[in-house]
């Protein structure tokens, strides 16, 4: 694809998810202002062999090029990002605690990861709380709990 803007990889599930996958995808589109009867060939071309084969299995008996390009997204979404358990992604986000070493930054970046498919009604009081509990170092976890009424937000940029 000479001539277009940027460079989108073969997918690889050990890098980045599917839904991770077609946002950058769409943006590509986008930028190189593709239009829509070429999203099909173009993400044909741009998934890989490895992803291009499942497809191939997952349309059967049809080719993946009389699908259409919302079908194809669709479909892999389906496949490759089954819908989380909420109790499970919940358990995996009550169960981070900040690592020896990790700076506030990284643990802050950590947590809002885990807490994707939480479905949470209130994020910020959600990370707020699983944030303090999680601290490592006392003195820290201590300034933050006494810090009461701060959403989670404000009580970051305090520890900033």
């Amino acid at each position: 694809m000479a001539g277009y803007i940027g460079k989108i990889e073969p997918f690889d599930d050990s890098t980045e998810t599917w839904s991770s996958y077609v946002e950058r995808l769409e943006q590509y589109f986008a930028v190189n202002a593709l239009e829509n009867e070429k999203k099909v060939p173009a993400l044909l071309t741009l998934l890989g062999g490895k992803t291009y084969g499942l497809l191939r299995n997952l349309t059967l008996p049809d080719k993946p090029a009389t699908k259409s390009y919302d079908d194809i997204v669709k479909l892999l979404k389906d496949h490759l990002s089954p819908k989380p358990l909420i109790v499970a992604e919940r358990f995996r986000f009550y169960k981070r605690y900040q690592i020896q070493g990790e700076t506030v930054n990284k643990y802050v970046a950590e947590l809002r990861k885990f807490a994707e498919y939480c479905e949470f009604g209130n994020l910020n009081e959600s990370l707020r709380d699983q944030f303090v509990v999680g601290l490592k170092d006392e003195q820290t976890q201590k300034k933050t709990v006494n810090c009461a009424g701060l959403n989670f937000c404000e009580k970051l940029s305090e520890l900033l």
